[in-house]
């Protein structure tokens, strides 16, 4: 698709312009077997880059406009409907997509997708570091990158089963449609549950993972004397801790720098020259070893010291790309090396970087970090059309990016085997926060104790004064 014709006239730069059609230009059909593709149904053969490019352009745009705003929704009414509501609204954006009666309707639907894709992938991976405890959050990774890497050999099976873009494109959706089933059985998060004092909610969890796993835990190790408030923390309360902005800067740039390196990768390994399928295949299949790698490393290296290697071998692979650009297989190999710790680097710091953000705005500080990182999207088609001379400097100036990412991956704090922060003021003041969570405890404490005693002498009072303690196995509850 990127092998187009150009129109060099200053009085004609319109984006629907045809060869053949201008004077002074014609067609030439070389390959009959190719019965269509997006460019030639919509007329935008001859179209600038920029334009092709645009549906993966306007996905992200409207990524960026609406994630931060679905993700306070989150916050406010719990993982679950968001996601859920999402991930239908998607799938049913793609599959109109492939019946598009024009590019301006094509671009449409793709920004429904970008908008909708987004939020799910933003909120589910929040919602899953949440679901899960800190001892099994590196399997995450493993079912992750398998599931995403599967995708792209899906895609690539459906690349080869038909010539025409309309049945690439509703065929390679149509898994989407196991987004009806998440009503089912997408349990809410139980860390939304605690925050928000959704105590029978979070009973409810507890007995379903018991009678799944056909176990009762004992509790009393993870059982401690808190008090939870129920928090609502807005976009002010962000901009009111220097700390929470240094981590969601520091974060945004890493992850505008690998997705910009994971994205470009995939694109310009079919660009190389030689056999295309081929070279997409590999970039496929790595992804799997290397998912699979990520939980050991973890398991031994933590976040913080995994991500920081990888950065530092990636701005190394990068800096090899330069030295073997007239060198096919030498190219392709050192391009692989550096998706292979883009793709390490992707699975763990999503990971890392939810367990550094309070959960009060959790999801607010993930879809905010997802900004610079869908620009990095964004950037990453584009690449391959600039021409810049000398032609290694793309490479040295991302390898440069990729460089200062480990830097300040370096400057962030470690989470494993931490508690993950419950709210802004427990991250900027952990000591001061725990100090007052001890003595709300207590007090708390002491109200029940006091009412358990009036209750015996008393009648019963409404449902909204009355102090209830619930149990459940070893797990006790008490709520107002």
């Amino acid at each position: 698709m990127s092998q187009t014709c150009s129109i060099e006239d200053e009085k004609h730069h319109g984006f629907g312009e045809q060869c053949g059609v201008v004077t002074g230009t014609e067609i030439k059909i070389t390959k009959h077997t190719a019965q269509t593709n997006l460019l030639i149904d919509f007329n935008l053969s001859c179209s600038h880059w920029f334009f092709q490019e645009f549906g993966l352009t306007i996905f992200t745009i409207a990524a960026i406009v609406a994630v931060p705003i679905m993700s306070m929704l989150a916050d406010k009414y719990g993982r679950k409907p968001i996601i859920v509501f999402s991930a239908i609204l998607a799938f049913l954006a793609n599959l109109a997509a492939s019946f598009s009666p024009n590019y301006a309707v094509f671009l449409c639907l793709r920004a429904i997708v970008g908008a909708s894709s987004d939020t799910y992938l933003s909120v589910g991976s929040v919602a899953t570091c949440e679901y899960i405890s800190e001892k099994a959050r590196a399997w995450i990774t493993v079912v992750y990158n398998v599931a995403w890497s599967l995708g792209m050999v899906w895609t690539l099976l459906v690349t080869l089963m038909t010539t025409d873009w309309r049945w690439r494109y509703f065929i390679v959706v149509f898994p989407g449609i196991y987004a009806f089933l998440l009503w089912c059985f997408l349990p809410e998060s139980p860390h939304w549950l605690i925050v928000k004092n959704r105590t029978e909610k979070l009973k409810k969890y507890i007995e379903t993972a018991n009678r799944i796993n056909k176990k009762t835990p004992d509790f009393s190790e993870c059982q401690q004397s808190s008090y939870h408030e129920e928090k609502h923390e807005s976009f002010k309360a962000l901009l009111g801790s220097k700390k929470l902005i240094w981590i969601l800067f520091a974060n945004g740039f890493i992850e505008m720098v690998i997705s910009l390196v994971y994205f470009a990768i995939s694109f310009l390994c079919a660009e190389l020259g030689g056999d295309h399928v081929q070279a997409f295949l590999f970039s496929s299949i790595v992804e799997i070893p290397a998912g699979l790698s990520v939980l050991p490393l973890m398991i031994f290296m933590g976040r913080k010291t995994l991500v920081i290697w990888c950065l530092v071998f990636q701005t190394l692979a990068l800096i090899a790309v330069t030295v073997f650009l007239h060198s096919y297989e030498m190219n392709l190999a050192m391009m692989l090396v550096a998706k292979i710790m883009a793709t390490i680097i992707y699975s763990v710091h999503p990971i890392w970087a939810n367990e550094q953000f309070p959960t009060s705005v959790r999801s607010l500080c993930f879809s905010l970090m997802n900004v610079p990182q869908s620009l990095g999207i964004i950037m990453s088609p584009y690449l391959k059309h600039i021409a810049m001379s000398p032609n290694w400097l793309p490479y040295v100036v991302i390898a440069l990016f990729s460089f200062i990412s480990a830097t300040l991956a370096f400057m962030l704090n470690e989470t494993k085997n931490t508690k993950l922060p419950t709210d802004v003021e427990s991250l900027t003041n952990p000591t001061e926060a725990a100090d007052l969570a001890a003595y709300c405890s207590n007090t708390s404490s002491s109200t029940v104790s006091s009412i358990s005693k009036n209750n015996t002498k008393s009648s019963k009072k409404t449902a909204s004064n009355e102090n209830v303690t619930k149990s459940l196995g070893t797990v006790t509850f008490t709520s107002e």
